[in-house]
C-alpha cells in the first residue's frame, strides 16, 4: 500500500516531551524483545492517540519505503537534532535499542529539570495572582462604596486617599481596557519572542545577566548542552560531530552564539575542554573535568557528571530565587493592602480627631 507522504498532515507539536518518551520507551522494549523495527512501529500504532496516529503511519510508510527511522522521526515526530543523533548513529551502528534507550534518558533528564525549575516558582506565581486579584478585589469592591463618602466630607484629603481614589476611578473607568491589555499583551509577546530571532537574542542578554536568575538561565542550557553532547559522544558519535549537534539544540542564543564560534577549531582537533575556557559565566569545574575526561578517554562520562553537577547547582539556584522572591512578593501583598487600608482610616481619623477638639 503507498501513501504520499507529503499529502498527510502532521503537527510535530503533537508529540511533547512525555509522548516521546513513552513512545521511545514502548519500541525499544518491542525491539529488545525480537520484533523488527517494522513490526514494532506497526503494534506501536494500536496503542497511540487518534491524533499521533497519523504521525506514526507516516513513519511506518517511511520505513517501508527504504528511509531512515532517524529522518522519519525528525520529520514526523519533531525530536531535536540530539536524539536525531542519537537514534541516527544507533541505527546505523546496529544498537538501535541502545539509542531509544539513552534518548529516553536524555529527554526524562530534559523533562526533570524543567519540571523543578517550574514547581519552584509556582508558588511565588500563585502569590503574585492571588496578589493582583486581592488587589483588584478592594479597589474595584471597596474603594467605590468608599469613595462617595470620603468626598462627603469635604475636607482635604491625605495625598494616598487621594492617591488610591485615583487610582480607583480609573480602574472603574477603564478596568476593561486594562484586562485586556494583560490577556493580550502576553500573548503578543509571546508570539514576537517566538518568530523574531532579534527580540529573543535581545531579551535573553538581558536575562542573562540578571542576578540569580541569569545564572540559572546560563546552567540551565550549559546542562543541556554537556548532557546531550555527552550523550552523543557515549553512543559513538566523533565529539567534534557531537559537538556541533549539541549545540544546534541549545535555545539560550548567547551561549549558543559563543559555542558556535567554537566549531571550527573542535572540527580540527582543538580539544573541546580548551575551547569552552573562552566562553564566558562557564563554571571554573567544567574544563578541568572535561579534560580529564579526554586524556582518560571517557569524555562523554565527564560531560553527563559536569551536566549533573551543574543540575545540583542549578537546584541550589532555585532555592535561593524562591526563599527571595516569596518574602518580597508578601511584603509586597502586605504593602498594597495596608495602604489602601491606610487610605480609607487616614481621612476618618483626621475628622475624629477635629470632632474631639
Amino acid at each position: 500500500m503507498f501513501i504520499d507522504l507529503n499529502t498527510m498532515i502532521f503537527s510535530p507539536k503533537k508529540f511533547n516531551r512525555s509522548d516521546l518518551i513513552l513512545f521511545f520507551e514502548r519500541l525499544d522494549l518491542y525491539i529488545s524483545s525480537g520484533l523488527t523495527l517494522n513490526k514494532a512501529i506497526m503494534i506501536l500504532r494500536e496503542g497511540t492517540l487518534k491524533h499521533q496516529e497519523i504521525a506514526v503511519k507516516n513513519i511506518y510508510y517511511s520505513i517501508e519505503q527504504g528511509g531512515s527511522f532517524a529522518r522519519a522521526s525528525r520529520k514526523f515526530l519533531g525530536i531535536s537534532h540530539t536524539v536525531f543523533g542519537l537514534v541516527e548513529n544507533g541505527e546505523a551502528s546496529g544498537k538501535l535499542s541502545e539509542a531509544l534507550r539513552s534518548s529516553k534518558q536524555l529527554l526524562e533528564k530534559e523533562d526533570e529539570l524543567w519540571k523543578k525549575c517550574v514547581n519552584a516558582m509556582a508558588y511565588p506565581a500563585i502569590i503574585g495572582i492571588f496578589s493582583m486579584l486581592l488587589t483588584i478585589g478592594l479597589m474595584r469592591g471597596v474603594m467605590p462604596q468608599i469613595v462617595p463618602m470620603l468626598k462627603g466630607l469635604h475636607v482635604e484629603l491625605p495625598l494616598l486617599t487621594r492617591v488610591v481614589m485615583t487610582l480607583s476611578d480609573g480602574l472603574l473607568i477603564y478596568g476593561i481596557y486594562l484586562l485586556l491589555i494583560i490577556i493580550f499583551l502576553p500573548i503578543m509577546f509571546m508570539y514576537v519572542y517566538r518568530n523574531l530571532a532579534c527580540v529573543r537574542k535581545s531579551v535573553q542578554n538581558i536575562l542573562i545577566r540578571i542576578p540569580i536568575i541569569g545564572k540559572l538561565f546560563h546552567s540551565y542550557s550549559l546542562s543541556l548542552f554537556l548532557l546531550s553532547c555527552g550523550s552523543l559522544v557515549e553512543s559513538g558519535l566523533p565529539s567534534a560531530t557531537a559537538f556541533r549537534n549539541a549545540t544546534n539544540t541549545i535555545s539560550l542564543i548567547p551561549l549558543k552564539d559563543e559555542l558556535s564560534k567554537e566549531l571550527i577549531p573542535v572540527s580540527q582537533g582543538i580539544p573541546i575542554s580548551q575551547t569552552l575556557k573562552k566562553i564566558t559565566r562557564i563554571q571554573p569545574f567544567v574544563s578541568p573535568l572535561l579534560s580529564a575526561g579526554e586524556m582518560s578517554g571517557t569524555l562523554g562520562k565527564s560531560m553527563i557528571r559536569a551536566s549533573y553537577i551543574l543540575d545540583r547547582g542549578i537546584e541550589h539556584s532555585l532555592k535561593r530565587l524562591t526563599s527571595l522572591v516569596e518574602p518580597v512578593m508578601m511584603a509586597g501583598m502586605g504593602i498594597v493592602v495596608g495602604a489602601i487600608a491606610l487610605s480609607i482610616m487616614m481621612p476618618i481619623y483626621n475628622i475624629s480627631k477635629v470632632l474631639q477638639h
